[in-house]
């Protein structure tokens, strides 16, 4: 008699891996630092993290990382999903402190980085292909994304620390449907591209210290489509949020930005006549990392 159940070497009747959480933190301009330096701030990224991580409550995180790699710039690691709304709520608010209270010595150029999460089915069970599949390969990519790195370009190198992107994935399961502390209207909606790289991404960034180019003053604040006075707009939605106008950046033309008529935008929490702008730039030549 034949045994006709499916092997483990096939993909049918395979048992699916872990919902696994990614993080991937990039340094910016890391290969224009001096290289007698980039050894210790190699290591700078991995202390920060972990301290991070402890002040955010995350010690279960930081002292079991899965498929853990340094990548020289940056580093990479996955952790259990049941973990992912600790990490926006706590981990990314501390690791822009850790950043601020580092870059307040005095001498040398900030230390600022970008931060990539996303969340899908990865394998974890010790071999050595642990990490690897579709949500690692996204957050690679959502960390490097031009419109990620335009952001931290227009924004004060001195004030903004942290630039984060999360997939849309992460933003609909737990922004969205309120697992988490942070407004979804503290997001804004980009298509994520990465010059050179076949990629294209509906993809979420949050920037916890907004500054410089990132704050507009709108110069005429229409009144026929003004949010009432007092009123924060209603939570962005996959087809865009209601309450204000907005409109995913695609990529490629001259920008948007979130057109706020009643209070101020930061970090699109709304306080006073200002609008939270990412321009992004057609066409951009590959930038340093």
């Amino acid at each position: 008699m034949t045994d006709s159940t499916p092997s483990r070497d096939t993909l049918t009747g395979s048992r699916p891996p872990l919902d696994l959480t990614v993080v991937v933190l990039d340094q910016e301009a890391f290969t224009q630092r001096p290289g007698a330096d980039q050894a210790e701030l190699s290591a700078l990224t991995g202390r920060l993290t972990d301290e991070a991580l402890s002040r955010a409550g995350l010690e279960a995180v930081r002292d079991n990382k899965l498929f853990f790699r340094d990548t020289g710039d940056g580093l990479v690691f996955g952790c259990s999903s049941d973990h992912l709304t600790g990490l926006l709520d706590r981990f990314l608010p501390e690791l822009e402190r850790a950043l601020a209270h580092h870059n307040a010595a005095p001498g040398g150029a900030p230390v600022r980085m970008r931060v990539a999460v996303t969340r899908g089915p990865l394998p974890a069970e010790g071999g050595p292909g642990d990490g690897n599949g579709t949500a690692r390969n996204e957050a690679h990519r959502l960390v490097d994304a031009d419109v990620l790195k335009r952001a931290m370009e227009v924004a004060d190198p001195n004030v903004t620390f942290l630039a984060a992107i999360v997939s849309d994935r992460v933003y609909q399961d737990v922004v969205v449907s309120r697992y988490c502390r942070l407004h979804p209207a503290r997001f804004v909606g980009v298509v994520a591209t990465v010059t050179g790289k076949v990629f294209r991404a509906p993809a979420w960034i949050h920037i916890p210290v907004p500054s410089a180019g990132l704050l507009t003053v709108p110069a005429d604040a229409p009144t026929s489509s003004a949010p009432s006075e007092g009123r924060t707009p209603a939570a962005p939605q996959a087809g865009g949020p209601s309450g204000h106008q907005y409109e995913p950046w695609p990529g490629q033309g001259a920008g948007t930005a979130q057109q706020v008529y009643q209070g101020v935008a930061v970090a699109h929490h709304v306080s006073g006549d200002v609008t939270l702008s990412f321009p992004v730039v057609a066409n951009q030549s590959e930038r340093s990392r």
